[in-house]
């Protein structure tokens, strides 16, 4: 998996990839509106080779199961989600499916591959394949203002 760094943060793009998974989504009527499930992330800064967000400019990370997004260069999604009220309580993941590297969407409190239907819980887990495998973690460390990634 790629490495978390702010310049490709920075640089992103909306790739090939993405495009046609969307469209694919969409030929199969699965809902790609993920805007009331998760936002995009805001405020991210580069510390060293981590990745920091704050938690006040990232609202939909208040309540658990709030979600934030962004892209890498690479064409790849990061997701961070809450997943427990605790300080700690906070999942970074890669959003390609394990299966075939096809991005997942939010859908309700779980996350969805377009392309076969893979599902996964908020915290990357496998609920139904074909993939096998949970979606990739970052490691996370937070505090009560503070997301660290890497």
């Amino acid at each position: 998996m790629s490495e978390l760094n702010f310049e490709e943060a920075k640089s992103a793009h909306i790739g090939r990839r993405a495009v046609l998974c969307g469209a694919v989504a969409l030929a199969l009527g699965v809902s790609t509106d993920i805007a009331s499930a998760s936002s995009p992330a805001v405020g991210i800064k580069q510390v060293g080779k981590k990745l920091q967000l704050e938690l006040a400019k990232n609202k939909a990370l208040a309540k658990v199961g709030g979600a934030v997004t962004f892209d890498l260069s690479d064409g790849s999604s990061v997701a961070i989600v809450r997943t427990a009220a605790t300080t700690n309580g906070f999942v970074a993941m890669n959003l390609s499916c394990t299966h075939q590297g096809v991005t997942v969407v939010q859908q309700g409190s779980s996350w969805m591959c377009p392309a076969h239907g893979s599902q996964f819980d908020k915290s990357g887990k496998v609920l139904r394949g074909p993939a096998s495998q949970a979606l990739y973690k970052y490691p996370v460390t937070a505090t009560a203002k503070l997301v660290t990634i890497g």
